[in-house]
This record gives structure tokens, C-alpha cells and sequence, in this order.
């Protein structure tokens, strides 16, 4: 029977999914990582010189091993078992990646809106570590490792590098406002495809998904237009617009700066 929970859990993740493990159930049993099949050879996480031995191989990334203990995990079996597992390590990493471009943006934003978009990035940036933390500690709730690696983040990730240098408030506006709707949307996909297999999990996307559309409004709202000024960011961006266009969902009313007046969304 414990050799039997063994190969099941050794199994559960086996497959092509990106970033999910095959292992052996001799390499489970025996409390090793099992081999990793998207492992990338010219990937390190040391410096060329460095003398720090690895003591076990790097994996793919990102690499999710399966407990061989007991563990709660999800329904619908392997299947919605890797769903759940590939749901929270995608979120995982893109709330790690906005953690770094919310230091790099906290440290560098440069402009007339300089001290309250400072402030702004590091009440984010506190409330993403928060979500990030519970979000890797579901993973090890339901007895798969997280994976936090900065490799995993750079290869698997679809937030773009911000740029390095000086950072523009104007620019910072526009590229926060694109991101957290990115994001959001990924969580809002995620929350869906866990929603059956495991609702626990699904749940507490949700909150991080509402914490996400809170921070995307507030970048938002600084350029959203209204019947009496069409802020279209000009005055901070040297006399001309940001390239932020208008997004409508289809068939809501939304009101024209120029009136005011309530008009059917194309």
C-alpha cells in the first residue's frame, strides 16, 4: 500500500506539461529529486567561480516535485492534480516578477510624480509579497515544492523586463497599468481551470486577483478620462499623450470626455 501511494505520487505530475515532474518511483521512494526532462544545460544558479558544490541537480524550470508523505491534495486525479500544481506556479511567478519590477520602479521612478509613485510601488510591492508567500505555501499545502528561482522567473514569465536607468513617472504609468492587467488576466484564467479540482486553491486566487485589479485601477485612474478632462497624460509626458488606448467591453455604454453623455461601445 505505501509503495502503491509512492508511484502515485511519483506519477501524479508525469507528463509534457512545462515545469511539471517525472519521476520514478524508486527516486521518490528513496527521498531523492527525480530526473528533470525539460532541464535546461546551460542554465546555473552560481557564479562560473564559485566553489559552492550543487548537491542535487537543478531541474527544469520550473520544477514542482511531488511529496512521497500523505498530503490533501486536489480531486480529479493526476489531471487535475498538474492543472492545480501549473495554476499556482505560474501565479507564483509573475507576483515574483512584479516584486523585482516594483523595486526597480520603486528605486528609479524619475518625474514630477516622483514621491507618491515611490510610496505607491512599495505599499504594491508589500502587498505582492504577501500574495506571493501564500500562493507558494498552497503549493507545499498540497505536497508539491515551490518554485522560486530566478531562472524560473526570467524563462517562464510574461511580464517583459522593465528598462534599467532612470524611469519615467509618465512611462511607469502606462507600463503598470499594461502589466497588472497582464497578470490579472493570467490569475483570472488560473482561478478557472482550479476552480473543479480544487476550490481551495481557486479561492485564494480570487483574493489575489482582487488585490491585482485594485493595483491595476490605481495606475489607471491617474489617466482615465472624465466629461471634464480627457487626461491624457500630456502634462506629464512632455506635451503629448501616452500611448495608452481606449478599451471598451462590447456592448457596455461608456461616456465621451468631450460631453459626458452615455454612448453604445462599438
Amino acid at each position: 500500500m505505501r509503495f502503491a501511494s509512492i508511484v502515485l505520487a511519483a506519477t501524479m505530475l508525469a507528463g509534457p506539461t512545462a515545469g511539471m515532474l517525472a519521476g520514478s518511483a524508486a527516486a521518490q521512494s528513496a527521498g531523492g529529486a527525480a530526473a528533470q526532462p525539460n532541464q535546461a544545460p546551460s542554465a546555473r544558479s552560481i557564479s562560473p567561480d564559485s566553489t559552492i558544490k550543487m548537491f542535487q541537480p537543478l531541474g527544469s524550470f520550473p520544477t514542482n516535485t511531488v511529496t512521497n508523505r500523505p498530503f490533501v491534495g486536489p480531486q480529479q486525479g493526476s489531471e487535475g492534480y498538474k492543472a492545480t500544481v501549473a495554476s499556482l506556479q505560474r501565479t507564483l511567478t509573475e507576483l515574483q516578477q512584479l516584486q523585482l519590477q516594483l523595486k526597480q520602479s520603486h528605486w528609479n521612478v524619475s518625474g514630477t510624480m516622483f514621491y507618491p509613485l515611490h510610496l505607491l510601488f512599495q505599499q504594491h510591492y508589500d502587498g505582492i509579497s504577501k500574495d506571493a508567500d501564500m500562493v507558494a505555501q498552497r503549493l507545499l499545502a498540497i505536497g508539491a515544492s515551490s518554485d522560486g528561482r530566478a531562472t524560473t522567473i526570467v524563462q517562464t514569465s510574461k511580464i517583459p523586463e522593465i528598462p534599467g536607468g532612470f524611469l519615467d513617472d509618465a512611462q511607469l504609468i502606462v507600463w503598470w497599468t499594461n502589466t497588472y492587467k497582464v497578470v490579472g488576466d493570467e490569475i483570472r484564467q488560473a482561478i478557472r481551470d482550479t476552480s473543479e479540482p480544487d476550490p481551495t486553491s481557486s479561492n485564494l486566487l480570487q483574493s489575489v486577483e482582487q488585490q491585482i485589479d485594485e493595483y491595476q485601477w490605481f495606475f489607471r485612474a491617474m489617466v482615465q478620462g472624465t466629461p471634464t478632462d480627457k487626461n491624457t497624460g500630456w502634462n506629464l509626458n512632455d506635451n503629448k499623450p501616452l500611448d495608452l488606448p481606449d478599451q471598451v467591453p462590447a456592448g457596455q455604454p461608456h461616456s465621451t470626455p468631450q460631453t459626458g453623455q452615455a454612448v453604445p461601445a462599438r
